[in-house]
């Protein structure tokens, strides 16, 4: 869409929700959801997903850490850190086998911080995209993936944001105080790209593209809850320079949790607006339950995060609507990946028959792990039958 046709369409979005009159206002109808049984099929089935998922996501990992989104002998690899952060914390859900990936990753991400003077927009503490060229799967090159431009980033507080869970998840599950403490300098650099980003309450995805997006504040609010909890431990480690940003991170969860809830809920038609821009807070996308993504697969994202309980009236409306507009547990929606994160809100929400349907399809799908299956969606899906095994207490 041209920028012209793209801003009259947000003034004219904007006008009709002052006006009250709804864009495809949804059906507000309370969706009723099935509730998990652990029968032997049902767990037969989480936990083939559950180890086939992990497993080959720990098979990506190359011998310098980093997690590519596909798996070659040789080529071109591309290593995505926002994506490898999914991959990450999937296999956290098994960490007594995989908490060394984990720490062979964050170490990666670690040492491919950008300093303020390397990034492009001038933020210490962010990281590029990679290409990472492979022969006989043994590293030949790994260069930022677009040189020339060195915008390769997708966004900045996203990036930082779920980095930060990947951390706070490995010491939840492992209790390493120590890789925290050793690495507070830059956790607390990863940090302040969030702050950076911040204005008005939310988050912007990085300062060369000022909108204010659904998901990536959605991530942000989880992301906050993660900082918060390792300078917290931190600072209990004998850190005491680090309470005030704990104390800072504490303030930013119930900031973009509030905002999420004002700025970005349209109570004109029940649904959150993907995205905002900047300084006016206009609409940047039309919304309807008919466009897939970003419109409707955003309205997930607060159930994800944990923005909005699982079992409030508003979560329930939200997933109900999604699901009513796209049988996406039969992969009947205008997009060719798998998008994971919709089986994975469907196990947040305690939904047995649509998981089923969808792992009973994607295990047929996925049999060689083929394009496009990628890494992050291959965890989304793991981490929603590790939920499902949890319910069942099969784990």
């Amino acid at each position: 869409m041209n920028t012209f046709i793209s801003f009259f369409m947000s003034i004219w979005f904007a006008a009709m929700s002052l006006l009250g009159i709804p864009f495809n206002a949804p059906d507000l109808e309370k969706t009723e959801l099935n509730p998990a049984v652990a029968t032997e099929e049902n767990i037969a089935l989480f936990k083939k997903i559950y180890e086939t998922e992990t497993e080959w996501i720990a098979s990506l990992q190359l011998e310098n850490g980093a997690i590519p989104m596909t798996k070659a002998e040789n080529g071109e690899l591309r290593m995505n850190p926002y994506f490898a952060d999914f991959a990450a914390l999937a296999l956290l859900d098994n960490a007594e086998k995989y908490a060394d990936n984990t720490v062979k990753y964050m170490d990666w991400h670690f040492e491919h911080l950008n300093t303020a003077e390397e990034d492009f927009n001038g933020l210490d503490g962010t990281i590029y995209d990679y290409v990472i060229t492979v022969k006989n799967g043994k590293i030949e090159k790994e260069v930022i993936s677009d040189p020339d431009n060195a915008d390769s980033y997708d966004t900045t507080d996203s990036y930082a944001a779920t980095f930060l869970t990947v951390v706070y998840k490995y010491f939840r599950q492992t209790g390493d105080s120590d890789y925290l403490v050793a690495h507070a300098k830059d956790l607390k650099r990863i940090t302040d790209v969030i702050f950076s980003n911040l204005q008005d309450g939310l988050t912007y995805a990085k300062p060369n593209h000022r909108v204010k997006y659904l998901m990536d504040n959605c991530e942000v609010y989880e992301g906050a809850v993660a900082a918060a909890g390792i300078f917290e431990e931190i600072v209990l480690c004998g850190k005491s320079e680090y309470a005030s940003l704990r104390d800072d991170c504490n303030e930013l969860i119930s900031t973009v949790k509030e905002n999420i809830n004002t700025k970005l809920w349209s109570f004109v038609g029940g649904y959150y607006r993907p995205g905002i821009a900047a300084y006016v807070s206009v609409p940047t996308k039309i919304f309807s339950w008919n466009l897939y993504y970003p419109q409707a697969t955003s309205q997930l994202f607060p159930i994800i995060c944990g923005v909005i309980e699982p079992e409030t009236k508003r979560a329930q409306q939200l997933y109900g609507k999604f699901c009513d507009s796209f049988e996406w547990e039969r992969f009947n929606y205008p997009d060719d990946f798998y998008w994971g994160a919709n089986v994975y809100a469907a196990a947040v929400m305690n939904d047995l028959d649509r998981v089923v349907t969808y792992m009973t399809e994607y295990s047929t799908l996925m049999e060689n792990h083929s394009w496009p299956l990628y890494n992050m969606d291959s965890a989304r899906t793991s981490m929603a039958a590790y939920i499902m095994l949890q319910r069942a207490e099969a784990i």
